[in-house]
């Protein structure tokens, strides 16, 4: 607009007004549709921020394009905001993590009426909009309202890559391999280098046993920087580990623990003390490295001096070194600086491991039951009602053939040194148990359960689900005769019977819901050193976890880690959800054993974004674990 020389001074000021109401607006806008927050996670103040500037924008004077493009990056403002706070979770005084909180459909509602407002918009903006609205309910464990707008946001941006992947989701979750293959392919067709489509055709291709292919994607994403280097990294170490290189895994978690563009300085900081001691961990357990192990715990105790990992970290290292004396003083030190909290998971196995260092341990015989003290595992509070408290423990990690559970033997122990301190008065555990001794389980458990008032049985390890019946797998199983489980492996429901054969109650707990395990051991067979690229289709549906448990005998509780058909995380280095949840409900006295599984439930939900939630049959709502009052 030009000014005649004539006009009035009360025009050139309206005029001088409304141009800087107009820049105002630009860099308003400019600031909200700030797209470094599509691959970096941005500071929360930060978010703030943007947020703000999309306020002002939306409150004033704009058009629809514009009022689109404002309503979308508050929506999306809000929604990070949102999840980045539950992340953002603050050390107890004790070390431990406090729960991860899911968001509720309350926590989003703002950021989901910025969303509706941006698609009721006309603009470019509508597809990605739609999209984030999948994003939101996915989160919030909506999937039943996404399907109307994948397919919304495909028609409106038919070369976005963002909707195939999130049909994809959803077609996995459905247990429909072929269409989430399909899907992710398509959407590296729009987007060769679309990082989310490269991470998930992975994560799809390892379950499916194709290692090299995914290994493939996980390099390409790697390339492609932050933010999809860090998690890439990860999981290229995890199948490296399985199949057998050992140092590459090793190398690749340590550059993870080295990334810092992807985040914020804060979040990357915490997530680095995270995998610091997943690569002491690796360092230890895999390389049998214990000094690099010692190194990278001593880094993270730098980052984070009251975390108790890194400390139990120090006192395995010192355990492989052979000092003796230095493991106990650590183990010592942790369980006084967890008094208050007897559940901790460090604190427990900082505790089986000072009673196996310290108390006489006889010649284990393997694949067999022995007691407790055989472990350095004894009962030290008798029941306190006189009742009889029977626990068998079962740790099966080193499959000959199938992969290894670095977790389960672990886990077993800390359960039966958490129960031993209850008040059970008998604890007897078994370690890598092969068909033979599989098969005479029922009877040998059933022999004494019936002697007994109470039963507890503990199994960490392998299952597979054929013909409609869970069995657990012998650590002897072979890759070719899974069709030959039902003689060689123990059917789930004999165990039960025999466990309910106590006086008054049994639960059973079965942490081995995870995906068929003979997939991934003839995938490492056949791909050892990755020569070949595996080039067997990838099957329709993939069989998926245990199925449902026929229900048990009267007071008597069967306790899975996860829900049919669903899979268990075995958790981020020594951290099993399952076993911490666990660890936090089952000493608690006066519960009963449906009590335990509810609370069990809530925990591992939490500890898991919802992403696994126990489920258990059977009714044992009379029998208490311990009687009210007991001592933890």
């Amino acid at each position: 607009m030009r000014l005649k020389k004539t006009c009035s001074a009360a025009l050139v000021y309206a005029v001088y007004a409304v141009s800087s109401a107009s820049a105002d607006t630009v860099a308003d806008l400019a600031a909200c549709a700030d797209e470094h927050v599509k691959t970096a996670m941005l500071p929360i103040e930060q978010l703030a921020d943007a947020e703000a500037s999309c306020t002002r924008v939306l409150e004033g004077k704009t058009n629809d394009e514009d009022r689109q493009k404002a309503a979308f990056f508050r929506g999306l403002m809000r929604f990070l905001q949102v999840t980045q706070a539950g992340m953002a979770l603050d050390a107890n005084a004790d070390g431990s993590m406090q729960e991860y909180k899911l968001p509720t459909q309350e926590d989003v509602a703002g950021a989901l009426a910025d969303v509706q407002t941006a698609i009721d918009l006309q603009g470019p903006l509508k597809g990605e909009a739609l999209a984030l609205r999948v994003t939101i309910n996915q989160t919030i464990g909506q999937p039943d309202a996404v399907a109307d707008d994948i397919e919304a946001a495909m028609r409106d941006a038919p070369a976005d890559a963002t909707p195939f992947v999130q049909r994809a989701l959803e077609a996995e979750r459905r247990g429909d391999l072929a269409a989430a293959l399909a899907d992710l392919d398509q959407a590296l067709e729009n987007d060769a280098q679309f990082g989310p489509a490269l991470i998930a055709r992975s994560l799809l291709l390892r379950r499916v046993g194709h290692l090299a292919k995914a290994l493939e994607d996980l390099t390409a994403a790697i390339a492609l920087g932050p933010p999809f280097r860090r998690l890439a990294l990860i999981q290229k170490s995890e199948i490296e580990s399985r199949t057998g290189d050992l140092r590459a895994s090793f190398d690749d978690m340590l550059s993870a623990a080295r990334e810092t563009g992807d985040m914020s300085a804060e979040d990357a900081y915490a997530m680095n003390i995270d995998l610091l001691i997943r690569a002491g961990d690796l360092a230890l357990d895999s390389l049998k490295d214990p000094a690099a192990a010692e190194g990278l715990y001593n880094e993270a105790a730098k980052l984070s001096p009251d975390d108790w990992r890194w400390q139990l970290g120090l006192g395995r290292s010192a355990e492989a070194r052979g000092q003796k004396k230095k493991a106990i003083e650590i183990y010592n030190r942790i369980l006084e600086g967890t008094q208050s909290v007897p559940n901790l998971l460090e604190r427990n196995d900082a505790a089986w491991r000072l009673k196996r260092l310290t108390q006489p341990v006889l010649q284990r015989r393997a694949g067999e039951f022995a007691p407790g003290f055989e472990f350095g595992i004894m009962p030290e509070n008798p029941s306190p009602d006189g009742l009889k408290r029977l626990a068998f423990i079962i740790g099966s990690g080193n499959y000959s053939e199938l992969s290894s559970l670095p977790n389960a033997r672990r886990d077993a122990a800390i359960i039966a040194s958490r129960l031993a301190d209850m008040g059970f008065d008998a604890i007897e555990i078994a370690e890598d148990i092969d068909s033979k001794n599989m098969t005479n389980l029922p009877a040998y458990i059933g022999e004494r359960a019936g002697d007994a008032d109470i039963v507890v049985v503990f199994y960490a390890g392998h299952g597979v689900e054929t013909g409609g019946v869970n069995y657990l797998v012998p650590v002897d199983a072979a890759i070719g005769n899974e069709k030959d489980l039902q003689t060689t492996a123990l059917a789930l429901q004999d165990l039960t019977a025999a466990a309910s054969k106590a006086r008054q109650g049994a639960l059973v707990i079965i942490d081995a819901c995870r995906d068929d395990p003979f997939v991934e051991a003839k995938a490492v067979a056949s791909s050892r050193g990755l020569a070949r690229i595996t080039v067997d289709p990838v099957p329709e549906r993939m069989p998926m976890g245990l199925a449902v448990s026929p229900t048990p005998a009267m007071n008597s509780v069967v306790l899975h880690s996860t829900q049919p058909g669903k899979t268990a995380a075995d958790g981020n280095g020594l951290d099993s959800p399952f076993v911490i949840a666990l660890l936090q409900t089952l000493s608690r006295p006066g519960l009963t054993m449906d009590e335990v599984v509810r609370e069990t439930a809530a925990r591992v939900s939490d500890l898991t974004g919802g992403m696994q939630i126990p489920t258990a049959y059977g009714d044992a709502s009379a029998i208490q674990i311990l009687p009210g009052g007991a001592q933890e």
